[in-house]
């Protein structure tokens, strides 16, 4: 399966919401646990770029619908991004060292 990146912008005063969900989805996540999954969020330093990183074994279904505080998350990008949407894009890993797989 390709690695998804969804990559938007959020509005100034959306930020520190954001950030709190990020923590709080991965913080659910890490004790969940989930097998089969990698998943990073990014934020361009200083800025209000964001990227999120998901790539899954083949196989596995994606465990972060499952997941109340990844949902959360999903709703604060769909009330602060700005500009075009935050889309999932597919991309194929070219090569990566202890990042990816």
């Amino acid at each position: 399966m390709p690695v998804l990146m969804i990559r938007y912008q959020v509005a100034d005063e959306g930020v520190a919401e954001l950030v709190d969900a990020i923590e709080a989805a991965f913080a659910a996540v890490e004790a969940q646990r989930p097998e089969g999954i990698r998943y990073a969020y990014l934020r361009q330093a200083g800025s209000t770029e964001f990227i999120a990183l998901l790539d899954l074994d083949e196989g596995v279904e994606n465990p972060l619908p499952g997941i109340e505080a990844a949902r959360r998350l999903q709703a604060t990008v769909a009330k602060w991004a700005v500009g075009t949407g935050a889309t999932p894009q597919p991309f194929e890993v070219l090569g990566a060292y202890r990042m990816l797989a």
